[in-house]
């Protein structure tokens, strides 16, 4: 019972991304209702033909086209009159369910199109702000999947069986009372085979539900796995990862075949199954009305037979709804527990037009969760605004967690990180980012011109001119100067058609342009050669003027000349001071920076 509410629940919440297109809806069920009486009303008219040809139209008597042709004749209607009367009649009909079936199939395809655009810019906006630590949980793949895959079955589930509900339930519907209308003791007999129909659905339904979200985390990994191979296409080729690639393929893909055969087997058992109690009850009613020739006439039995011949059709694809509905709750409830996830924290209320740059952090403490090890132990650091802080330390020392955490990307719960005096909890969100410049080892670039990934997001109503400053600042124009279409030429998916160096420089251009009070330099020369490096170098000595920087970087001899370093080891501050001050302690950074002038 808790299992059917939380379903109600779920479908009532999904149909309110319905309700906006209502005059659509409406349209449509216009539109099938018309298309379904015409089909009960086309069965009507197997009577007034077989009658006609027996000679049995009488005033008064027969099905609803019967008493029509008299009513529109008159008591002087005559037999040959009938004929045409006929003919018209039907092409009549005929027209009527060709325009209601167009109208309720184009109508509701608007609201299953629309339905699918509104929800998939709901999601790709929630995925915009969710946190970090959710991206760190979950493959692009099974994301991916979410924006394509579980929106299609919830548009099934939404409209398409909504759709079937409608075109199919107003003709049983209309069927039904149709017979009530010709023989209503003898239709009762139907009432018996619906509680087996019930439980035959419900039943079938339950397994579907199952089915659907087992298909659906297969299609996540088949999409995640199909992505990871995409990215790494070419470690994949250096390292013979081809065939590891294949199976780990073939292993996503079996398991969502056999998913789907499982819903397939489902879906083709289930109507034979549901369609039995009402053959059974049909073939019942069929055989009582046999022996009931001499209190109808031929028409009205003809007629009678055939609309009781019509009813398991639409009784079958009522049932097979089931599965359609099943899929779509089970992408739904996906959805919605996606859409109802937390984003970001921002309970900020502080604004500064422009920090000054002074970082002071106290007894920090973090880790990435309850179960696992702290990344950083009793931090205690202090960085005065326009001063340069160098991070140094082996990888998994906690540098890039420590910056990640001054940016908000994660939220820290131990100890307190301020910035001029403000904690950093405490600024809005955006209002601390907008002080923020980002350069990380990992460049992301956006498939897009050079120019929109310089004068990107908040940037894209800046000048050409402080574009172009912002690349020369970069040392970037050399190359840029080369390219097909300079500025605007398409640099391909995260900048493939540029080397690592030139990606790079392009990014640090982004961070010059965006001209933050706080510059983050994450490994930011770790893919330029020697001469591109000394060129950066020279470029961020000028903007690093007037800025606090925090520079992380496994080149030692690019931080020589920052007014603090740090190095940091399994979490914790080991020594802190000037290049010439650790130098003279012959610890730690003494072992790495001859370590890393010998390399």
């Amino acid at each position: 019972m808790s299992q059917n509410q939380s379903d109600f629940k779920i479908y009532l919440r999904l149909l309110k991304y319905v309700v906006p297109f209502w005059p659509y809806f409406v349209l449509s069920i216009l539109g099938f209702s018309m298309y379904s009486g015409v089909q009960v009303l086309l069965a009507d008219m197997m009577q007034l033909i077989v009658d006609y040809i027996g000679g049995n139209i009488s005033a008064g008597e027969g099905g609803v086209m019967s008493r029509l042709i008299h009513r529109v004749g008159g008591e002087e209607f005559r037999l040959e009159d009938a004929r045409t009367a006929i003919v018209v009649l039907l092409i009549v009909l005929g027209l009527l369910r060709g325009l209601g079936f167009f109208a309720g199939n184009y109508f509701i395809a608007n609201v299953s199109l629309r339905l699918v655009h509104v929800l998939r810019c709901e999601l790709f906006e929630k995925m915009l702000f969710m946190p970090s630590a959710y991206y760190d949980r979950n493959s692009t793949g099974a994301l991916i999947s979410k924006i394509t895959f579980n929106v299609e079955q919830v548009t099934g589930a939404a409209v398409n069986a909504l759709k079937v509900v409608m075109r199919e339930g107003t003709f049983t519907i209309g069927l039904v009372a149709y017979l009530l209308f010709i023989n209503w003791k003898l239709t009762t007999i139907f009432v018996f085979a619906f509680p087996m129909i019930g439980v035959t659905v419900w039943w079938v339904g339950k397994r579907f539900r199952k089915l659907s979200r087992n298909i659906q985390n297969a299609m996540g990994e088949v999409n995640s796995v199909t992505n990871d191979s995409i990215s790494a296409y070419r470690e994949i080729r250096l390292y013979g990862g081809a065939e590891y690639e294949n199976n780990r393929f073939e292993k996503a893909s079996q398991r969502n075949r056999n998913q789907n055969l499982k819903m397939s087997f489902y879906n083709a058992i289930s109507p034979t199954v549901i369609q039995f109690p009402v053959v059974v009850a049909t073939g019942v009613l069929i055989w009582i009305a046999l022996g009931l020739t001499d209190a109808m006439t031929p028409g009205s039995f003809v007629a009678y037979l055939s609309a009781a011949l019509f009813l398991p059709k639409p009784i079958r694809q009522l049932a097979e709804v089931s599965s359609v509905i099943q899929k779509g709750l089970a992408a739904a409830q996906d959805i919605f527990e996606f859409l109802d996830t937390p984003q970001e924290t921002d309970k900020g209320t502080v604004e500064a037009e422009r920090l000054r740059g002074d970082i002071s952090i106290r007894n920090l403490n973090f880790r990435y969760g309850p179960d696992l090890e702290p990344v950083l132990r009793n931090i205690n650091l202090d960085v005065t605004a326009g001063t340069s802080l160098a991070l140094v330390g082996l990888s998994g020392s906690g540098k890039s967690t420590l910056v990640s955490l001054i940016s908000r990307f994660y939220q820290h719960e131990e100890g307190e990180i301020k910035l001029d005096g403000v904690d950093v909890r405490d600024y809005r969100l955006t209002n601390l980012r907008d002080n923020l410049a980002l350069v990380t080892q990992q460049v992301t670039l956006f498939n897009d011109t050079v120019y929109n990934n310089i004068a990107y997001g908040s940037m894209a109503n800046a000048s050409r001119e402080s574009v172009i400053a912002a690349l020369e600042a970069a040392h970037a124009m050399d190359f840029i100067n080369e390219l097909p279409e300079g500025l605007e030429t398409e640099i391909g998916e995260d900048g493939v058609m540029l080397s690592g160096g030139q990606r790079q420089r392009l990014a640090i251009a982004r961070a010059f342009l965006k001209n933050a009070p706080i510059l983050i330099l994450d490994e930011a020369t770790s893919a330029l050669d020697n001469q591109s490096e000394s060129l950066i170098q020279a470029a961020m000595q000028d903007v690093m003027k007037g800025r606090t920087t925090i520079v992380i970087a496994h080149r030692l001899s690019t931080i020589e000349n920052a007014d603090q370093i740090v190095v940091m080891e399994s979490g914790k501050i080991l020594e802190q001071g000037s290049h010439q001050e650790l130098l003279a302690l012959q610890q730690r950074y003494f072992q790495l920076y001859n370590k890393n002038f010998e390399e």
